[in-house]
This record gives structure tokens, sequence and C-alpha cells, in this order.
């Protein structure tokens, strides 16, 4: 039984009873109030505080016994904490964020302790960004990547159940990702009956989403589904500062975007024995994204004299498609045992059109660019866990991903009359990789030690084309990857803990496609088909202690790095700067972690978490100094205050200092975001509001400091997102019991 799971039969009493100590408040005039609540906020406000009093007088009165005898069981699931700390792992429930209401994936990290997302969405832990993440413990094209950051955007936070941070994976786990997994898992139903819930927000400058999902359960089968559509807007602006010995460079840009988006979701589970589940589901997501940019740079002499002066404009529509399906068969014998076999298809592309006018010492240009990209992956899992003995479990399984990816970059001028192609600046670039794993673990138990070690086999076989050149490159290479985990309870509230693993970031294949884009006239971008994949040893020890509503956990991580990828910039000719990709020799990260969860107050809950490492870089080969190292801290506050019943807001403060880079830093930055929720429990009906970055203090910049080389870029965002929604739950079947699934929480 779930820990945090109390199941309550029809013996214990009565369904009058339930209704009376649980709070399940029934409505008479459902429409009525509903009217009331979409009419505006406050008088939802208002009507809300006027039903739930009348609600609660009227619960005794009801005649509840023609229920009684359909009772056979009720399951009552305690609330959860939002950051919940694990021997091997943090679990963060996202319906405890208010935030999430109205967001997308992709803002929801920042909330979580030891993970950040910077604002062109990149996903980083204990400030590494090769982070691995996985949708329901499996890899999706969607993940895959430089699209990750869009694709994080376009899932509706309000679909996921809860995000698991693994910080150092055991061997069950693919060993790609050096800065950890992070792993979503999405919502699905296992209640009888018909469920679901309905959100809507409006937000600012144009902004708005909604969405449903509905589940029905019908004795060994469930199917659930949900729509949400999404429009959002992206402001951003960038000022980049670049000094050289000959000249110095001043550019500013200036985007705005209004994506929109449509997502689809439908799956099944089927219970067609006791031992025997069999579940399919699909997901698919369209967006169409327009773009207007404007690029004003200017580039001054050694002597003061403007050398270089243009303006560029560009009209930019992308459409972008995802689609998944998932297969998945567990058979289940004798007390513990499992074999499951699962395969799963997903697919990302980008078919984006890009008009630019120039305007450059007074003569006009114009040329189209057609961008293809997109990524295929077919994923097949078997695995088998079977109990040894009452303390020794062995797990063991293999992996199969085809994974193939397509880069087209096609280039067309203008030449008075119509766009003639440029085959000079055009390619067609693939990257196909083959990856078979072998993976057993055992997991131990011994009086109060709790021990897991495993080994896993890896063999990758890539090939890159790059076509417009005649180019293959060809790589096999394979690797092992142990782990092992160690835990004990010193005492019923204190639990130490041990860990080691090696991981491995290999280039995707993007980072290996040698052609150079044109980002801009100044600024180029290409990839590196020499890179090698960088490795990553871990080692953490930690301790957790709990101890009524507070918790407490602390870790010191080191982690090694060789062959680490890093990206480059470097002056080429006419003042053109080319950023690439490159391997430094090692760097290494030492520090500690702090997570602390308490109730100060029945109206006050805190969630704090403090991390602070030591990171030296070995670039010399680079040119940027043999040990070049920086102290990096950050800081996050997650505060839920309850000023009257139903009532609850959510403040959420985070701050990260400047963090090492090869040829400079990562400046600091700070964001304070607020969430307000009132819940109507008659109704199953919640209104909230949320301002994301409330302080307007938001921002990217970084610093390059080397003797070829002085830039200061800083990119800033829309400021403000202010959202206001209603969601609002209906059905009332009850949780399925047979074949229920539950997730691991230790390692």
């Amino acid at each position: 039984m779930h820990p945090m799971r109390k199941i309550i039969s029809s013996s214990d009493f009565s369904y009058s009873e339930c209704l009376q100590n649980w709070g399940i408040l029934l409505s008479r005039n459902f429409k009525c109030e509903v009217m009331k609540v979409l009419s505006t906020f406050t008088t939802a406000l208002l009507v809300a505080a006027s039903a739930s009093a009348q609600t609660e007088a009227e619960t005794d009165s009801i005649d509840t016994s023609a229920f009684d005898r359909y009772l056979d069981e009720i399951v009552i699931v305690a609330s959860q904490p939002g950051t919940a700390a694990k021997a091997d792992r943090k679990i963060y429930s996202v319906n405890h964020d208010l935030m999430s209401r109205a967001a997308s994936a992709g803002e929801i990290p920042n909330h979580i302790p030891s993970v950040e997302v910077d604002i062109d969405g990149n996903v980083s832990m204990r400030g590494d960004d090769n982070v691995t993440i996985l949708i329901n413990g499996k890899p999706s094209a969607m993940m895959a990547g430089k699209t990750r950051a869009e694709a994080l955007a376009q899932l509706s936070a309000a679909n996921i159940e809860r995000i698991e941070v693994i910080d150092n994976p055991p061997a069950e786990y693919r060993a790609e990702g050096g800065g950890g997994i992070i792993n979503i898992i999405m919502k699905s139903g296992t209640r009888q009956g018909f469920n679901g819930s309905v959100v809507a927000n409006a937000g600012s400058a144009g902004r708005y989403n909604a969405g449903v999902s509905a589940t029905y359960g019908i004795r060994c089968l469930n199917f659930h589904g949900g729509y949400t559509f999404r429009r959002d807007r992206y402001d951003r602006t960038i000022d980049d500062h670049r000094i050289s010995p000959t000249d110095a460079i001043d550019q500013t840009t200036y985007g705005l975007g209004r994506p929109v988006s449509h997502t689809f979701r439908l799956g099944m589970t089927a219970n067609i024995t006791p031992d025997d589940m069999l579940s399919v589901s699909g997901n698919y997501n369209h967006r169409n994204f327009k773009r207007d940019e404007y690029v004003d740079s200017r580039t001054i002499a050694a002597d003061g004299a403007v050398s270089d002066l243009y303006h560029r404009d560009r009209d930019a529509d992308a459409r972008e498609n995802m689609w998944e399906g998932t297969l998945q068969y567990n058979h289940r014998y004798g007390d513990s045992n499992e074999i499951s076999i699962g395969y799963i298809y997903s697919s990302e592309s980008e078919d984006e059109l890009n008009r630019y006018t120039t305007l450059r010492h007074d003569v006009e240009s114009r040329n189209n660019e057609t961008v293809w990209d997109a990524n295929y992956i077919h994923d097949v899992t078997m695995r088998w866990q079977h109990a040894l003995t009452d303390n020794i479990k062995l797990t063991a399984g293999y992996e199969f991903e085809h994974l193939r990816a397509e880069q087209n970059y096609h280039v067309s001028d203008w030449d008075g009359a119509s766009f003639i192609p440029n085959a000079g600046e055009s390619n067609d670039f693939t990257h196909i990789r083959m990856l078979n794993s072998l993976f057993v673990s055992t997991d131990m138990t011994f009086g109060q030690w709790r021990v897991n070690v495993g080994l896993r086999g890896e063999c990758t076989d890539a090939k890159n084309q790059l076509k417009s050149l005649s180019e293959s490159h060809r790589k096999h290479y394979f690797d092992l990857f142990p782990s092992a985990r160690a835990s004990r309870h010193i005492a019923d509230e204190i639990e130490l803990s041990a860990g080691y693993s090696r991981r491995i970031n290999r280039p995707q294949g993007s980072d290996m496609n040698p052609f150079a884009e044109r980002i801009n006239p100044l600024s180029l971008e290409a990839g590196n088909p020499n890179l090698k994949p960088e490795k990553i040893d871990i080692a953490d020890i930690g301790l957790r202690w709990t101890s009524g509503n507070s918790s407490l956990t602390g870790n010191l991580f080191y982690r090694h790095v060789s062959n680490g990828i890093t990206e480059v910039s470097r002056y080429i000719d006419n003042g053109i700067l080319l950023t690439t990709k490159e391997n430094i020799q090692t760097s290494d990260n030492v520090g500690a972690e702090i997570v602390w969860n308490m109730r100060v107050a029945r109206w006050l809950d805190l969630s704090l978490n403090g991390t602070g490492y030591y990171n030296s870089i070995n670039a010399s080969k680079l040119g940027f100094g043999r040990n070049r190292d920086m102290f990096s801290w950050s800081g996050l506050l997650n505060a839920d205050f309850t000023p009257i019943k139903h009532g609850t807001i959510q403040l959420n403060a985070r701050y990260h200092s400047a963090t090492l880079v090869p040829q400079g830093k990562r400046n600091g930055d700070f964001q304070l975001n607020l969430g307000l929720k009132y819940d109507i429990p008659s109704l199953d009906l919640a209104i909230f509001a949320s301002v994301t970055d409330l302080l307007d203090t938001y921002k990217l910049s970084y610093t390059l400091d080397t003797p070829a080389l002085k830039q200061k870029v800083e990119k800033r965002r829309n400021p403000r997102i202010i959202y206001v929604g209603l969601s609002w739950n209906f059905g009332g079947g009850s949780k399925s019991q047979h074949h229920d699934v539950e997730y691991e929480e230790e390692m």
C-alpha cells in the first residue's frame, strides 16, 4: 500500500458519515452557482463564501442513505508537499504549484530545487546543462537536441502530475546526461466512471489558453484523453557588445513571436487479467509560430569612425508537428515479479520560412531561408524484475533506440526579378544513431541497510552525412556505466545515503553539423564533426531527516567531467563571429545542497533550497587557461500562505549567482513569482491568478573576456506575465484499485 494512502471500507462508517467527516460538500443549485462564478472574479469570491457556509449547514440534513448501499470502498489520499526529497531523487508535485495552472512545462523547473531554466528555455542542474529529459521514464523526440526548449514551451503544465529530479541515476536509466535526469510524469486517470477537468486562463498581452481532460473507467478498461489550446507571446530584446583588437560592434535585436498550439492526447489501459496489463497512448501537437525580428548593428573602427552600419528585418513563419505513440505490456507473476515490453515512436519536425530584408550602406538586399529540422525515434524496451529472496531483487533489461535527425538549410537570394538558390549557403545534414543497451541491477536489504548495485553497457553506432559537401563520418564505441547506492536508517527519522554513477553526454546531430548557419551578417553558428562524447563521474553523500511536518535533506556532491563539450566564439574574417562546439580537457564540481521543507504554522508552509559549488575548468588546449575557477551558489524559496479558508497565496523567489564558462562567466539573475488561489469545494471549482517575474528582474547575460574577444550579451523577455483563470473538476468516480501502478519513491 502507498505510504500516503488510507483505505476506508463501508464497514467502518456510512456514506453520510463520510460527507460529514471529510467535508465532501454537495450543491443543490450547481448551474446557478457556475454562472455566478463565471460572471466576475469578485462576484465568485462572494458567492463562494456564501455557498460554502450554506452547503456545510445543509450537509447534515441531506438524505444520503440511498448512496450507502453502493459504497464499497473509498480511498483517501493525503495531500503531499510540493517537494519531497527521497534517497535518490526529488519529487515535485506540479498540482501544488499555483503558477503551473497557466504555465508551460518550460517554466516549472525554475520552481524545483537545483534546477534552472534560462530565457532561451535551456535546462540545467547544478550548473550543468547536459540534462536528460524523459517523458514517463522514456526518451522522446520532443526532448531531443535544440528543439527541446520549444517542446517544453508547448507542453501544458496542467497535464503534468509530477516531476522527478534524479541527480545520480542508477544503471536502470539510460546513461545519457551528465547533469542528471528530469523525468516528467504525465497525468493519467485510473478512476471508475466518468471524470475530468476543465481549465481556462486569460493572460496579459493577448495570451490565453484552455484545456479539457477526461477519463472513463469501466471495470477492467480505462480511457483517458484531452485537448489543450495555447496562445502565447514572446518578446525578446538582445543587446550584444563586442570588442576586438581592431573594432567594436554594438548590436540590438528585438523580436516578437505569437505561437499558437493545439495538443491532443488519447490513451487506454486494459487489465486483461489480474496479472496482465496492456496500455496504448498517443499524443499530437501542432504549433504555428509567427515571428518578427529587427536587428540594428553598428561597427566602430579603432580610429573612432563608423565602418559598418546595417538594419535587418526578419519575417518568420514556422509550423511544428510532434507525434508520439506508446505501446506497453506488463505481466506480473509471483509476489513481486514482473516482465514488461514496451515500444515508443516519437517524432518532431519544424518547417520554417524566414524572409530577410537587409539595408547595409544604403543598399537593400533580400533573401529567403527555408529550414527543415526533424527528429525521429524508435525505442524498444524489455525489462525483467524478479525477487530472488525476500531481501534480494534482481532487475535486468535491454533497450534499443534508433534516432534519425535531419537538418536542411536552403538560401535563395533576390536578383531583382526572382529568388535564385544560393548553393554555397545551403546544406542537407543527416545524423543517424543506433544505441543498444543491456543493464542489470540488484537491490538488496540487510537489516537497516539497503544497497543497489548496477552495471549498464551501451554500444553506439553513429553516422553523419553532409550531402552538400558529400561528406560522411562514422563512429562506433562501447562504454560501461557502473552505479551503486547504499542507504541506512540510523534512527526512525534519519537516513544516510551514498551513491556513485558514471554518465555520458553524446553530441547531438546539430552539434556535429560543420556547415555554418548565418544568424545575421556578423554572426555564424556551426557544429564540429570531431566532437567527442564527454564522460562524467558523479558521487554524492546525503542525509535525510524527517519529523512531523518538517524534513531536511543535505547532500555533498562531486562531479568530474572529461572531454567536456562547451560553446566557443571566435572572430574570423571581416569581423564575423563564429560560434561552435569544442571539447575541453576536464572540469570539476564539488559542492553541497540543502532542501528544507517545514510547516511554520497552520497558515504557512516553507520550502528552502540552497546550493553552492566550486567549479574548476581546464581549457588550456583551447587557449583559455589551464585552471579557471569560481564559486557559484543559488537559493530558492517557495512559500505557501493560507490566510483564509480555501484561499492560498504562493510566493516563489530564486537567485542564481555568476557561473563559470571557458571564455568568461554567465552573470547572476533573480526572479520573483506570485500566485493566488481560491477553492470552492461545493462546486469543485478553483479561481487562481499568477504573476511571473513580479519585479521585472529576470534576464540572461554573460561576459566573455579573452585577448581576442571581449563580449557582453544581455537577453531580456517580456516582463510581468499575468494570468487569471478557472479550473473545474467534474465526475466523482472511485479510484480503481485493480492493478494500480505506484511509483517508486526510493532508489
